[in-house]
């Protein structure tokens, strides 16, 4: 039995972690929910990350150490011929499946537990940086081959991609009159295209 936690990936009880706070939240969270959705003993998380604010820490680190999120954006960037579709594919794939009114608020429960403890925030800050860097590379690509104007301020551009990211998820929370994907496009097409420099051809 001691060698039996070290043949649990740590992926598993991650991906296991996601669908458990999708389901019943944070602060309703336990160790057991996280152990049941994952197949293992509830014994395999303490010992291996003692409490629950460890294991939810871990999930977070482990978020930023894997680069998934990341990597989740530059795959679908990669797929695209035009890079400005191929920025708006990336952030339609980081933002995810459209998901139902209580998993949603689920999710956005916990990033008011991140925001409200300084250690989360702190990571919060990493990936953000990491996800307007990814942003500004896309856009750099974009400049490069010719698809953007001259000129574009891409730093600027990328911060308020960003922003339409995160605010356009919640205004669909709200509203949802369409599929998050459709309203990701809408208001990333409405931003982008006065910078576009191929517009005519299309």
């Amino acid at each position: 039995m001691a060698g039996r936690p070290r043949t649990i990936s740590e992926e598993r009880i991650m991906v296991a972690l996601a669908v458990a706070i999708g389901r019943v939240g944070p602060g309703r969270l336990t160790l057991a929910d996280v152990a049941g959705e994952a197949g293992v003993s509830t014994g395999v998380l303490v010992g291996r990350y003692g409490s629950k604010r460890d294991l939810l820490l871990g999930f977070v680190r482990w978020g930023l150490a894997g680069k998934a999120f990341v990597q989740r954006m530059r795959t679908a960037f990669d797929s695209a011929d035009d890079p400005v579709e191929g920025l708006i594919r990336a952030v339609v794939r980081s933002a995810g499946p459209d998901v139902g009114p209580e998993e949603f608020a689920n999710h956005l429960a916990f990033l008011h537990f991140e925001l409200a403890d300084p250690e989360f925030r702190a990571l919060l800050g990493e990936h953000d940086a990491a996800v307007r860097a990814e942003l500004a590379a896309c856009l750099r690509s974009a400049a490069a081959s010719g698809h953007l104007v001259a000129g574009a301020d891409v730093d600027a551009l990328a911060a308020a991609v960003d922003s339409i990211r995160n605010g356009t998820q919640l205004t669909w929370a709200m509203t949802r009159s369409e599929p998050l994907a459709e309203a990701l496009r809408r208001d990333l097409s409405t931003l982008l295209s006065p910078y576009r420099s191929d517009k005519e051809d299309r």
